[in-house]
């Protein structure tokens, strides 16, 4: 019985243990010195606790370790991801200040290579071209605002809307009318 005892200790401890041959060591001690099952016991079953608490504590000292090295590495491969965009922003925008310089060799060499009515020619298309441009720049602006600003919604609310200004237009019954129907009696409705 004292054997198997032993021999379970010696398991137990070599599992727990970093030096699983003095755990050997100790526990053969234990049994070659014959001591009672009372006597032994409570100084086998502290050192487990404490070396269970010590394994605990180590397990949650290297969780916080790996997650202080996971959140390191998420910040380097952020850091690595912003460098990244910027330096493709900046070849971005130095392609197309290449393009653009290009662009406006090309058109300028073209132009000098005209007779003189023909740049005259040239300048006034492009000059209907800007003007084209910015037509349709303004069109655009135009019917944005009007899409925020209550497009085409607001027709039909200010129709529904009851007119009630009696006094300042001295119509008894203008209370009644809704803004389309002040509208097509000339008047103006608040």
């Amino acid at each position: 019985m004292k054997f198997i005892r032993g021999l379970s200790s010696v398991a137990l401890l070599s599992c727990l243990s970093v030096h699983s041959g003095a755990a050997v060591a100790k526990v053969t001690e234990e049994v070659s010195n014959s001591t009672s099952l009372s006597q032994a016991e409570p100084v086998l079953m502290a050192n487990i606790f404490r070396r269970i608490q010590e394994t605990v504590e180590i397990m949650e000292q290297v969780e916080q370790t790996v997650e202080q090295v996971e959140q390191a590495v998420d910040l380097v491969n952020s850091v690595v991801q912003q460098e990244n965009r910027r330096q493709e922003l900046e070849a971005a925008r130095e392609a197309a200040t290449e393009r653009e310089r290009l662009e406006a060799e090309r058109r300028q060499q073209y132009f000098e290579s005209l007779s003189p009515e023909a740049q005259q020619a040239y300048i006034e298309e492009q000059r209907a071209m800007q003007a084209q441009r910015e037509t349709e720049a303004n069109l655009f602006l135009l019917m944005l605002g009007a899409m925020v600003f209550g497009g085409s919604d607001a027709g039909q609310q200010d129709d529904d809307r009851v007119c009630r200004n009696e006094r300042q237009f001295g119509i008894n019954d203008f209370e009644t009318m809704t803004a389309s129907e002040a509208r097509g009696a000339g008047l103006v409705c608040n």
